[in-house]
């Protein structure tokens, strides 16, 4: 037995995450679908995330999100937290990514870091999946028009995804401030199959489809989709959270599902104030892992229109990436980087 008290972690670029899975959008459905399960068999501890706001007040603009997670299955027991700053100027200013993820994962008997890598795949993926898996579960069945405003990288998760879990899909609605985007993104995606139809307006590409997922750069105070908007019988996933009006939710919907109630602490989001406002029962939401478990029903009939938030359980990155790091070390990638040799103090 090794006496050594040294400690290396293994550093694992973008590239050798692609490389070792962080793009396999069947890996990350799996462990999204997984981790919603264990979340309702009370095996993931998370506590509620932190935003550091550059610009008070603006949530759409650039901030840094931290989060964390513990995971405590049969499969896995490993803990992270996450860190991705996100500006919305950089890829028009510097054509760079808007976001980027960092995560850290630590070992559960040391407490001490074994792997630090890069998140900005798999939490981009990760969201798509969210939705797509709400979708499996919420939406109907035989939905067929997917409509989807804004047309960036995180809807480029969504259709993946979606195209899945969803098998009656034959039209999706675009739109996009820029229209040659929308048009971009139609082509990226027509090996699919769909018919694509790039919208004018965004009511275009709301009021007819069966599942809507947004993801916009919209702030507080900007909401812009009316209750009249809102297809009976369709599935919404609002992901970039201010899209929707009050009144949208509270009277286009009459069924409201997230990933993870806990957030309903938070303030920052449309469900957590209608809730603290006295306008929406925290009863009334019900949590996706029931769900999947079997301890809930969301959808009792066709025209049930269900709302639904996706906030990005870091437990989601946190076993994707762990299973990223066992194929890496299998493939002999990663490089590994010295934490100390011995320890300073103890």
């Amino acid at each position: 037995m090794s006496n050594s008290k040294e400690v290396d972690v293994l550093w694992l670029s973008q590239e050798e995450c692609i490389e070792s899975g962080a793009k396999d959008m069947d890996m990350i459905l799996e462990y999204v679908e997984k981790v919603n399960l264990w979340l309702a068999e009370d095996k993931v501890v998370e506590p509620e995330l932190l935003h550091l706001l550059w610009e008070e007040g603006n949530y759409s603009g650039k901030r840094i999100g931290v989060h964390a997670a513990l995971i405590r299955s049969e499969e896995m027991r490993v803990a992270a937290v996450k860190g991705i700053p996100s500006n919305p100027l950089n890829p028009v200013e510097r054509q760079t990514p808007r976001s980027n993820g960092m995560i850290i994962l630590y070992n559960e008997d040391t407490g001490y870091p074994f792997a630090v890598m890069d998140d900005t795949i798999v939490s981009a993926l990760r969201t798509g999946a969210s939705s797509a898996l709400g979708a499996k579960y919420c939406a109907r069945p035989d939905s067929e028009v997917l409509g989807l405003v804004g047309c960036g990288v995180i809807q480029n998760a969504h259709i993946e995804a979606t195209s899945k879990v969803m098998k009656n899909i034959k039209t999706v609605r675009l739109y996009d401030m820029n229209e040659d985007r929308a048009k971009q993104f139609a082509d990226r995606w027509k090996h699919l199959g769909y018919n694509f139809e790039i919208c004018k307006d965004v009511e275009q590409a709301v009021a007819q489809s069966d599942i809507v997922y947004t993801a916009t750069n919209v702030n507080l105070g900007n909401e812009y989709i009316p209750k009249e908007w809102i297809k009976k019988g369709s599935f919404h996933s609002g992901v970039s959270m201010w899209d929707h009006k009050n009144e949208a939710i509270l009277e286009g919907f009459n069924k409201y599902c997230m990933d993870y109630k806990l957030r309903l602490k938070d303030d920052k989001y449309p469900l957590s104030e209608l809730t603290k406002a006295g306008k929406l029962a925290q009863d009334d939401i019900i949590e996706l892992g029931q769900v999947i478990k079997g301890d809930k029903v969301i959808r009792e009939n066709d025209d049930d229109s269900i709302f639904f938030v996706t906030l990005g359980i870091c437990a989601t990155d946190t076993a994707n990436s762990y299973q990223i790091y066992q194929n890496a070390k299998e493939r002999g990638l990663g490089t590994p980087v010295k934490l100390w040799s011995e320890p300073a103090m103890y």
